[in-house]
């Protein structure tokens, strides 16, 4: 059922179905509730708020391995304590390892685990992260992110996310 609007250009009467007007010709606009991308973007906000996101994140430091990590127990994925970065045996690449556990009853398809490298003054020099193809509901994972950027530059690393699909 249509009704009648007015023309923006001529004040006519217009039925809301029109392409155009029939007095002046005029392009008639419909309502932005009547725009196929005006709902496409409200599927994508909904589903975005609904899902949350697909990423989880939490915070922690690292200063020369004195390592604190604070957990909250809503959290699906948690960094455990311990983990430490050290460079490799030939000074090539520095590593850190740990554990990811996943405390919630379902299995991830995907979990990375990102951490930032600093140097001795503080300053960015890379990026550290591993990959897994999976973790099991209740499971735990061992990782060990390779650091980007030269072993010898890094003095401290900071917990950076744990993304998960």
């Amino acid at each position: 059922m249509s009704k009648l609007i007015k023309c923006k250009s001529c004040g006519k009467e217009v039925a809301d179905t029109a392409k155009s007007c029939p007095g002046c010709g005029a392009k008639v606009k419909k309502p932005i509730y009547k725009r196929v991308w005006f709902w496409v973007i409200i599927i994508f906000v909904v589903i975005g708020l609904a899902s949350g996101g697909s990423g989880e994140s939490s915070e922690s430091s690292n200063n020369n391995n004195n390592e604190k990590t604070p957990t909250t127990k809503k959290e699906a994925l948690v960094l455990e304590d311990g983990h430490t970065g050290a460079p490799d045996e030939y000074g090539f690449a520095y590593y850190i390892e740990g554990y990811i556990k996943n405390n919630s009853d379902k299995d991830y398809s995907y979990v990375q685990v990102e951490f930032t490298a600093y140097d001795a003054e503080g300053n960015t020099v890379g990026s550290c992260l591993d990959n897994n193809s999976g973790l099991d509901a209740n499971g735990r994972w061992k990782f060990k992110a390779i650091c980007s950027g030269e072993a010898e530059q890094i003095a401290s690393y900071k917990f950076k996310e744990i993304s998960k699909w």
